[in-house]
């Protein structure tokens, strides 16, 4: 049998193009996102505008219309909560438990406070082992703070943090009642 100085190169032949293609496939599939990305970036008006929305919403909160929804009434404190203008509108801190400085304690964060109405409850998620219930803070990265809402009126309710960012802190009771969420100390988002 003579050998052929090709056969050397056969592998190269037959896969060096498959290479090249996939190679290309990716290379146009970044500059695809790049550009999509690019353009899907809001103008500062419709960053304005989206901003005057929601303040609006939060502003004027429908707790009768998500009550309506959920079939059941949500707890006194977070009515109380959205009544005080202030409070609601506080963004972008982080809160500590009393008694929980240790070097592996965890800063609970909150990104904003949703508005109570018909959007918000069907944009947050919805957990079917804790029953109908309001989410009504963020993390902004995929993770809320949520309560529960009653048959009867409650005074206040325990707040539970759903983590839907691949955390472990998934169903993590955060504090006992929303008013003992509300006095934790509070710090700048870091």
């Amino acid at each position: 049998m003579k050998y052929h100085r090709r056969v050397d190169k056969l592998l190269l032949f037959v896969f060096g193009p498959l290479v090249f293609a996939a190679a290309l496939l990716v290379i146009a599939t970044g500059i695809r996102r790049a550009v999509t990305r690019y353009r899907s970036r809001a103008t500062p008006d419709q960053l304005k505008a989206a901003y005057e929305s929601y303040l609006h919403r939060l502003l004027n909160p429908q707790p009768e219309a998500v009550e309506r929804e959920l079939g059941k009434l949500l707890p006194e404190r977070l009515l109380q909560l959205y009544q005080d203008k202030s409070a609601i509108q506080c963004a972008g801190f982080q809160l500590e438990k009393a008694g929980e400085k240790r070097w592996w304690s965890k800063p609970w964060e909150v990104y904003c406070f949703e508005p109570i109405d018909i959007e918000s409850l069907n944009e947050s998620p919805y957990e079917e082992d804790l029953g109908p219930g309001f989410c009504f803070a963020t993390t902004g990265r995929s993770s809320w703070y949520w309560i529960a809402a009653s048959d009867q009126r409650a005074k206040d309710s325990p707040v539970i943090f759903l983590d839907y960012d691949g955390g472990s802190s998934h169903g993590e009771t955060v504090a006992n009642s929303l008013d003992e969420f509300l006095n934790f100390p509070r710090l700048p988002l870091k």
